[in-house]
């Protein structure tokens, strides 16, 4: 009995601790792609249906792992990023120096300011290697 007793011990610790430090294991949805209007959905995902999905002029929004961007914004214009989403996320420029901006999940807000130079800047999520935006500045 005490050598059984020795031998699951440790094996009940392990199984213990493990449980304790899991989290959900969710597999990422595809990859997003940009559509003509300068949206981001995921691949064969249907876009948000929710009321207040769509962005203002001014707002990107994260939702069901996917940023809806406005079709285009001005130079140097003020935006606002709405994460809807559970975990954080953030809208990093493929070029890292034009933006960086980091959103708390569970409805966090943050603004940013667009790039000054009229053009297309795709972006990503540091977390999330499948989220892919665009954003047009024109």
């Amino acid at each position: 009995m005490t050598r059984i007793t020795t031998l699951l011990s440790p094996f009940l610790f392990c199984v213990a601790v493990l449980t304790a430090c899991g989290g959900t294991n969710d597999s990422p949805p595809d990859p997003a792609l940009s559509t003509p209007n300068g949206q981001s959905s995921m691949t064969g995902m249907p876009a948000p249906e929710s009321p207040g999905a769509q962005p203002s002029e001014s707002q990107i929004v994260i939702s069901n792992m996917a940023y809806t961007v406005p079709t285009s914004v001005r130079p140097g214009q003020q935006l606002t990023i709405v994460n809807r989403d559970d975990p954080n996320h953030t809208v990093t420029a493929d070029d890292n120096s034009l933006f960086d901006t980091r959103i708390s999940g569970g409805g966090g807000i943050k603004s940013f300011t667009a790039p000054t130079t009229p053009g297309t800047y795709p972006f990503h999520c540091k977390y999330h290697a499948n989220m892919h935006g665009m954003l047009t500045v024109e």
